[in-house]
């Protein structure tokens, strides 16, 4: 046993170290980005990612995560199958975003959406023909060339993108920006497992395992897209496009530490659990909790820390076009810890073959944002879109802690625990730059009010 937990350790590390130099790396070519380019051009761009994420959502199955749980995913057949399925979904994809860019181009009276859309929706097809060998690591638990894989393309996907927003400053810069990184990842993804060979396969029999695990994911899926892109498309028709690119930079800052999280259970959690289902449910709880604890202690001082002085990277970073985004991002961050509790809890939930919790606790947040967002807009403005928008999760969290009291897996305590350390934490630093003469966050919200 004490074997498994260095390796969960080691994992969790790795993991940890490959996030923070992914997102020193995503920071940086933001705040390049925003000085060669426009809002107006983010704005376009929010739009248009949140359209491929609806797709791709909406028609999730749980490929990748059918090959982490499944104990036949080193089978060519089986592999083979998840990969055709993947690959014929890509392009049904496309020709999906293709039919709805003119439509929304209309609705948004934004009239390049219809020529971008189709183009930069491409990357959905070279994402659905990538090798299906960066599920295999995660199953494996290699995680230490998984994420030597993961950093490479970053750095690459990085430059690519930088050099063509400054050949071509305009939103075609971003676009074949983005195309650059799908034909990065696509190449790059046929040679980390080398023993990997793809051809198209459908087995009747492994695909009809891979669609009744991925049932619940599916049903998940889409009220995780309703949940989590509701507020992109719903500013995008309330707010000036300007104004949307500004929200878009600050909810991607935002979502640095609660995406750590995120990763965490994706690349650690889940498989570990799924991939030891054989210990005893009380043993694995156990050395899953210490685990737990030092990566939530970590992301409490990280998230305070965030919250508390965000702003003041923002003003001496970005250009002055985007320092509205001082005032929203400390808010997120704040609404993001919650975020975090549940991503984990939702993650070993999945190890134990049950996602249907987290389908329910998605479904709650949608709600809250379904009637939250437009009331709030209307009688508060965009304050309390944002204010709303951070406290969603919070509705989310109930669900999922449930679904953990029943399957005997649930964290409560811990939870609370280091919820009141999150707070005291963030006011602390709130003190703390207050005398160290550098105002304090909520100064923003007067100067906003």
């Amino acid at each position: 046993m004490q074997i498994l937990h260095v390796s969960l350790t080691k994992s969790a590390i790795w993991t940890i170290a490959s996030y923070c130099v992914n997102n020193l790396i995503r920071i940086s070519t933001s705040i390049i980005l925003t000085r060669l380019l426009a809002p107006e051009l983010f704005g376009i761009m929010v739009i248009v990612s949140t359209l491929r994420t609806c797709v791709e959502l909406i028609s999730d199955v749980g490929i990748g995560q059918s090959i982490i749980y499944n104990k036949n995913a080193e089978n060519p057949d089986f592999y083979n199958t998840a990969w055709t399925l993947k690959s014929v979904r890509g392009v049904l994809l496309w020709l999906v975003t293709c039919v709805a860019a003119v439509p929304l181009a209309y609705f948004y009276h934004t009239p390049i959406l219809a020529a971008v859309i189709p183009v930069a929706s491409i990357a959905i097809v070279l994402s659905g023909f990538t090798s299906i060998s960066g599920f295999l690591l995660q199953k494996r638990l290699q995680i230490a060339k998984y994420i030597l894989y993961d950093i490479s393309l970053a750095i690459i996907a990085a430059v690519g993108q930088i050099t063509l927003a400054y050949l071509l400053p305009t939103i075609w810069g971003l676009v074949l920006g983005m195309l650059f990184s799908g034909a990065i990842v696509l190449i790059w993804s046929f040679f980390v497992v080398p023993e990997i060979r793809h051809r198209f396969k459908i087995s009747r029999s492994y695909a009809r395992e891979i669609l009744h695990f991925g049932k619940w994911i599916f049903l998940a899926s889409i009220v995780y897209l309703l949940s989590t892109s509701f507020d992109r498309f719903y500013l995008a028709g309330a707010i000036p496009l300007a104004l949307l690119g500004v929200y878009g930079i600050a909810r991607s800052l935002s979502e640095l530490v609660s995406n750590l999280a995120l990763q965490l259970g994706n690349i650690v959690v889940f498989p570990y659990i799924a991939g030891h289902s054989e210990i005893p449910r009380d043993e694995l709880y156990s050395r899953l909790v210490s685990i737990r604890l030092k990566f939530l202690l970590i992301a409490a001082l990280g998230i305070s820390l965030s919250a508390a002085s965000v702003d003041l990277l923002i003003k001496t970073f970005f250009d002055p076009r985007y320092h509205a985004a001082g005032w929203m991002t400390p808010i997120l961050i704040m609404g993001a810890w919650v975020s975090i509790l549940c991503s984990l809890n939702e993650s070993t939930l999945l190890g134990l073959g049950t996602p249907r919790y987290g389908a329910v606790g998605y479904s709650m947040k949608f709600v809250w944002l379904l009637i939250g967002l437009p009331l709030s807009l209307s009688y508060y403005g965009l304050l309390g879109g944002v204010i709303v928008i951070a406290a969603s999760d919070v509705f989310r969290y109930p669900s999922v802690f449930v679904g953990q009291i029943w399957e005997r897996f649930a964290f409560g305590r811990q939870d609370f625990l280091i919820t009141m350390l999150v707070l005291g934490l963030f006011l602390f630093f709130e003190l703390l730059r207050s005398l160290l003469g550098f105002g304090t966050s909520f100064e923003n919200l007067l100067i906003f009010s």
